[in-house]
């Protein structure tokens, strides 16, 4: 789970042999792994405002360090209407609200955005929601999201922060709509490139030879090989692909069809379910492979579906390392998937729906370039069309 949001924050500054070392917790979360007894720092700020340096709360005992956080958090709230809700505490009710609207995944997108939102207030001075501003909005757009940070990924961050900007005149945290004042920014999209063929023949080799683990994919290269064979036949994401349940394929006409839903929608709507198709060869396949588990072949453990979808990813890695393909990732396996139908002439509302996006536009957006058949379509009309004037 993402760290809370505090106005005060605790970590353990681990020693060396701590066992959290050599865990699979990734190395900027490790600092808040708790079940150990390292002893407990804290940094941060005050509900008036005052900044805490780090410094050791001088036990290892987590309940003794949270009654040294409790006692800072003690201190009299300037309760002046210029001032009211703090930051982080307008976040969190936010989020808690959001949780049951949306999937974990999208709560961590949001809490990401308005972590980097409230880091930059506290920056130039605005811990309560009162002290921010519209110029102060506008310039987090620039100086407070990453230099090297994509305009699409900038697009979402903005989008997600002006949600939080609305509700907070919805609930009265603030006296002003500051929403109308942080203009939202354009994403610029980026056409999808997919995997040549040549580069999908490596990557497949080269999956066979993962070594040097005990469990999981590096252990089992043949089924991790099934698993991106799968994703390339399917355009499926990773997440949904993790959870492929053979028993829920049925036959079809010429292939095996398998109906899901995706992990990727909100859970207040409608959940809509999607189609994959698979050929026989791939099914026999994954049924005579080794399965990561009883019931799934490509899931393990108990593990949320992102820290799988991680270790795939870091696998691909491995493999694009190996073998010289450059920004090797399972999503690109998805974008070779759909650039493949449409070259072989498939409608762009097809691939739309196989792909299970909430638009035609959507798919546009990213794939454009290679909608072939639109442009023969409208090459052959404009063509007859001269024909008649002649």
């Amino acid at each position: 789970m993402p760290q809370a949001i505090q106005t005060l924050n605790l970590y353990r500054r681990h020693a060396s042999d701590c066992a959290v070392n050599k865990s699979r917790i990734p190395v900027k979360q490790r600092k808040f792994f708790m079940d150990c007894q390292c002893p407990i720092w804290i940094y941060g700020h005050t509900p008036t405002g005052d900044t805490v340096p780090r410094q050791s709360t001088k036990t290892t005992d987590l309940k003794i360090a949270e009654g040294v956080r409790d006692s800072l958090l003690a201190r009299p709230i300037d309760a002046s209407p210029v001032h009211g809700f703090g930051i982080n505490e307008c976040i969190e009710k936010y989020l808690a609200a959001k949780g049951g609207v949306v999937t974990e995944k999208t709560v961590g997108q949001n809490r990401k955005a308005l972590e980097r939102l409230s880091r930059y207030a506290a920056s130039r001075g605005a811990v309560y929601v009162g002290q921010l501003t519209g110029d102060l909005l506008e310039d987090f757009k620039t100086a407070g999201l990453p230099s090297d940070m994509k305009m699409t990924t900038k697009a979402h961050a903005i989008a997600k922060v002006r949600c939080f900007l609305k509700v907070a005149y919805l609930r009265k945290w603030t006296k002003e709509p500051l929403v109308h004042q942080t203009t939202p920014l354009r994403a610029i999209y980026e056409q999808k490139e997919p995997y040549t063929d040549d580069e999908v023949t490596k990557i497949l080799d080269e999956s066979l030879n993962l070594n040097g683990a005990t469990h999981a994919y590096a252990k089992h290269p043949a089924t991790f090989r099934l698993l991106l064979e799968l994703m390339l036949e399917t355009g499926m994401r990773v997440g949904d692909a993790i959870h492929f349940n053979p028993a829920k394929l049925s036959q079809g006409e010429s292939l095996w069809v398998y109906t899901f839903k995706p992990q990727k929608q909100r859970r207040a709507e409608r959940q809509k379910t999607l189609e994959a198709f698979i050929s026989d060869r791939l099914k026999r396949a994954i049924g005579a492979c080794k399965w990561l588990s009883p019931e799934l072949p490509f899931r393990y453990g108990t593990f949320a579906s992102s820290y799988l979808g991680g270790q795939v990813y870091e696998r691909m890695q491995t493999i694009g390392e190996r073998c010289g393909v450059a920004d090797c990732r399972p999503h690109r396996l998805r974008d070779t998937f759909a650039v493949r139908r449409l070259l072989h002439g498939m409608h762009l509302e097809d691939v739309s729906r196989l792909l299970g996006h909430s638009s035609v536009k959507v798919t546009e957006q990213y794939y454009a370039k290679w909608v072939t058949s639109r442009k023969q379509r409208l090459e052959k009309l404009l063509a007859e069309s001269f024909v008649d004037v002649v």
